[in-house]
């Protein structure tokens, strides 16, 4: 199993973040932006203040040609269903990620946190954590899908900053 953290930094408040990234303006906006198709198969909200929650599980397929090492492993397009459960009193959401292709042998997720820095400041931070357990190539597996997950988040960092910005 490969873990790995992503961490970044916003001018933005917490709560302001958490109301940013559940908007359908800006999660659209952002998976253009990052070349990732976005399909919404659940969404419920429930509760109030910090007893908030949110359960959402999305369809996501990144707009890219299949890695060659992964083309005998997949029919067609790559994508994944991303199952979300997140409470705003914690300031987490936990993350599951199921891949269409080698369900059984590929599992990924972890906790997105958002943690305030000070006025109108916060940072995300991505404790994650994949693993593949494909005899012989699953540690190549694994390291093919963090770096594919860091780039996919650096181009999410870029565009929020530059959504923050433009919001005022």
């Amino acid at each position: 199993m490969t873990r790995f953290k992503i961490e970044d930094e916003f001018e933005i408040g917490a709560d302001a973040f958490w109301d940013m990234f559940f908007s359908k303006d800006y999660g659209q906006a952002m998976n253009d932006a990052i070349e990732l198709k976005w399909e919404l198969l659940e969404f419920e909200r429930s509760g109030e203040g910090a007893d908030e929650r949110i359960h959402r599980v999305q369809r996501l397929t990144p707009k890219r040609e299949v890695p060659k090492m992964m083309k005998k492993f997949v029919d067609g397009a790559i994508s994944y269903t991303e199952h979300n459960e997140w409470r705003r009193g914690d300031g987490h959401m936990s993350v599951n990620t199921i891949p269409n292709f080698m369900a059984d042998k590929i599992s990924s997720g972890g906790d997105y946190r958002i943690e305030a820095r000070g006025e109108g400041r916060c940072a995300r931070i991505y404790d994650g954590h994949i693993e593949c357990r494909i005899p012989l190539v699953g540690g190549k597996v694994e390291k093919m899908l963090v770096d594919e997950v860091k780039e996919s988040y650096a181009r999410s960092t870029a565009f929020t900053r530059q959504w923050i910005a433009k919001q005022g």
